[in-house]
Protein backbone atom coordinates (compact mmCIF):
# COMPACT_ATOMS: atom_id res chain seq x y z
CA UNK A 1 0.00 0.00 0.00
CA UNK A 2 3.09 2.41 0.97
CA UNK A 3 4.26 2.05 -2.88
CA UNK A 4 1.44 2.82 -4.36
CA UNK A 5 0.66 5.79 -1.95
CA UNK A 6 4.16 6.82 -2.88
CA UNK A 7 3.51 6.45 -6.89
CA UNK A 8 0.10 8.35 -6.28
CA UNK A 9 2.13 11.17 -4.47
CA UNK A 10 4.99 11.04 -7.22
CA UNK A 11 2.63 10.92 -10.04
CA UNK A 12 0.84 14.08 -8.34
CA UNK A 13 4.31 16.13 -8.04
CA UNK A 14 4.90 15.75 -11.46
CA UNK A 15 2.29 16.88 -13.10
CA UNK A 16 1.93 19.88 -10.85
CA UNK A 17 5.33 20.64 -11.57
CA UNK A 18 4.38 20.38 -15.52
CA UNK A 19 1.64 23.07 -15.27
CA UNK A 20 3.30 26.74 -16.55
CA UNK A 21 3.03 29.54 -14.40
CA UNK A 22 1.09 32.38 -15.35
CA UNK A 23 4.31 34.63 -16.40
CA UNK A 24 5.07 31.37 -18.29
CA UNK A 25 1.64 31.49 -20.04
CA UNK A 26 1.77 35.62 -20.82
CA UNK A 27 5.30 34.56 -22.43
CA UNK A 28 4.02 31.86 -24.33
CA UNK A 29 1.45 34.27 -25.57
CA UNK A 30 3.63 37.17 -26.19
CA UNK A 31 5.54 35.13 -28.05
CA UNK A 32 2.58 33.36 -30.69
CA UNK A 33 1.47 37.46 -31.40
CA UNK A 34 5.31 38.79 -31.84
CA UNK A 35 5.31 35.91 -34.57
CA UNK A 36 1.80 36.89 -36.01
CA UNK A 37 2.79 40.74 -35.94
CA UNK A 38 6.21 39.19 -37.63
CA UNK A 39 4.18 37.77 -40.15
CA UNK A 40 1.77 40.27 -40.76
CA UNK A 41 4.06 43.57 -41.31
CA UNK A 42 6.45 41.40 -43.58
CA UNK A 43 3.69 40.74 -45.69
CA UNK A 44 1.73 44.22 -46.04
CA UNK A 45 4.93 46.64 -45.40
CA UNK A 46 8.03 44.44 -45.91
CA UNK A 47 9.79 44.81 -43.30
CA UNK A 48 11.98 41.57 -42.28
CA UNK A 49 12.11 40.17 -38.89
CA UNK A 50 15.66 40.70 -37.24
CA UNK A 51 15.03 39.60 -33.57
CA UNK A 52 12.81 40.95 -30.88
CA UNK A 53 13.93 41.88 -27.28
CA UNK A 54 11.75 42.49 -23.75
CA UNK A 55 12.39 43.55 -20.10
CA UNK A 56 9.62 42.84 -17.05
CA UNK A 57 12.23 45.37 -14.53
CA UNK A 58 9.82 47.66 -12.94
CA UNK A 59 9.37 50.96 -14.28
CA UNK A 60 11.64 50.03 -17.62
CA UNK A 61 9.20 47.43 -18.93
CA UNK A 62 9.19 47.38 -22.55
CA UNK A 63 8.50 44.39 -25.66
CA UNK A 64 10.36 44.74 -28.60
CA UNK A 65 10.96 44.01 -31.99
CA UNK A 66 13.33 44.76 -34.82
CA UNK A 67 13.45 44.53 -38.46
CA UNK A 68 15.34 44.90 -41.56
CA UNK A 69 14.22 47.46 -44.66
CA UNK A 70 15.72 47.19 -47.64
CA UNK A 71 14.97 50.41 -49.01
CA UNK A 72 15.89 54.27 -48.27
CA UNK A 73 13.40 56.16 -46.56
CA UNK A 74 12.77 59.87 -46.10
CA UNK A 75 11.72 61.12 -42.54
CA UNK A 76 8.48 61.19 -43.38
CA UNK A 77 8.31 57.65 -44.49
CA UNK A 78 9.83 56.42 -42.03
CA UNK A 79 7.92 57.79 -39.43
CA UNK A 80 4.62 56.44 -41.17
CA UNK A 81 6.22 52.96 -41.52
CA UNK A 82 7.55 53.13 -37.41
CA UNK A 83 4.26 54.09 -36.65
CA UNK A 84 2.10 51.80 -38.36
CA UNK A 85 4.58 48.71 -36.73
CA UNK A 86 4.02 50.07 -33.09
CA UNK A 87 0.39 50.35 -33.42
CA UNK A 88 -0.10 47.42 -35.28
CA UNK A 89 2.10 45.16 -32.79
CA UNK A 90 0.12 47.28 -29.68
CA UNK A 91 -3.18 46.29 -31.33
CA UNK A 92 -2.40 42.52 -31.76
CA UNK A 93 -1.00 42.67 -28.48
CA UNK A 94 -3.89 43.91 -26.63
CA UNK A 95 -6.68 42.39 -29.11
CA UNK A 96 -5.85 39.01 -27.80
CA UNK A 97 -8.21 38.31 -25.67
CA UNK A 98 -6.28 34.96 -23.59
CA UNK A 99 -3.37 37.35 -22.96
CA UNK A 100 -5.77 39.98 -21.37
CA UNK A 101 -7.27 37.47 -19.00
CA UNK A 102 -3.93 37.21 -17.24
CA UNK A 103 -2.71 40.70 -17.38
CA UNK A 104 -4.50 43.33 -14.94
CA UNK A 105 -4.20 46.42 -17.57
CA UNK A 106 -3.77 46.63 -21.45
CA UNK A 107 -0.54 47.35 -22.36
CA UNK A 108 0.37 51.03 -22.75
CA UNK A 109 2.53 52.48 -26.18
CA UNK A 110 5.08 53.49 -23.77
CA UNK A 111 5.95 50.04 -23.46
CA UNK A 112 6.52 49.62 -27.27
CA UNK A 113 9.84 49.37 -28.89
CA UNK A 114 10.55 48.88 -32.45
CA UNK A 115 13.32 49.14 -34.46
CA UNK A 116 14.29 49.30 -38.32
CA UNK A 117 17.38 49.12 -39.78
CA UNK A 118 17.66 50.06 -43.34
CA UNK A 119 19.20 49.34 -46.05
CA UNK A 120 19.64 49.54 -49.99
CA UNK A 121 17.64 47.20 -52.24
CA UNK A 122 21.47 45.58 -53.01
CA UNK A 123 21.88 44.57 -49.25
CA UNK A 124 24.43 48.06 -48.83
CA UNK A 125 24.70 50.25 -46.38
CA UNK A 126 22.82 53.73 -46.57
CA UNK A 127 25.05 56.32 -46.71
CA UNK A 128 24.96 59.24 -44.36
CA UNK A 129 23.15 61.50 -44.36
CA UNK A 130 20.50 59.15 -44.60
CA UNK A 131 18.38 57.10 -42.33
CA UNK A 132 20.20 53.71 -41.53
CA UNK A 133 18.11 53.66 -38.01
CA UNK A 134 14.32 53.94 -37.00
CA UNK A 135 13.90 53.85 -33.19
CA UNK A 136 10.78 53.67 -31.41
CA UNK A 137 11.12 53.76 -27.63
CA UNK A 138 9.55 55.29 -24.71
CA UNK A 139 6.73 56.97 -26.83
CA UNK A 140 9.69 58.79 -28.45
CA UNK A 141 10.82 58.32 -32.24
CA UNK A 142 14.78 58.51 -33.34
CA UNK A 143 15.96 58.85 -37.08
CA UNK A 144 19.47 57.67 -36.50
CA UNK A 145 22.31 57.64 -39.44
CA UNK A 146 26.01 55.94 -39.42
CA UNK A 147 28.65 57.33 -40.32
CA UNK A 148 32.00 55.71 -40.03
CA UNK A 149 30.65 53.29 -37.77
CA UNK A 150 29.11 56.36 -35.39
CA UNK A 151 25.76 56.96 -34.17
CA UNK A 152 23.91 60.18 -35.16
CA UNK A 153 20.44 61.18 -34.79
CA UNK A 154 18.89 63.35 -37.30
CA UNK A 155 15.77 63.92 -35.98
CA UNK A 156 13.75 62.99 -32.84
CA UNK A 157 10.81 63.68 -31.86
CA UNK A 158 7.38 62.32 -29.38
CA UNK A 159 5.22 60.20 -30.21
CA UNK A 160 2.11 62.63 -30.41
CA UNK A 161 4.26 65.05 -32.60
CA UNK A 162 4.70 62.12 -35.65
CA UNK A 163 0.79 61.45 -35.26
CA UNK A 164 -0.10 65.44 -35.30
CA UNK A 165 2.61 65.11 -38.71
CA UNK A 166 1.19 62.22 -40.02
CA UNK A 167 -2.20 64.12 -39.80
CA UNK A 168 -1.13 66.54 -42.40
Amino acid sequence: MRVINLMVIGALFFCSSCSKTEYEKKRDLENKIIGQTWRQLEKEKNLVPAGEGGSIVEGDEFIGLYFQYFNPLTIGEARELVIYAAETFLYNLNSNEKLNELITHPYPMRWIEIKIFTYNPDYSDIAPPGISIIRFRRNNLEYITIDKKNLETIHKETYEEALEKLKK
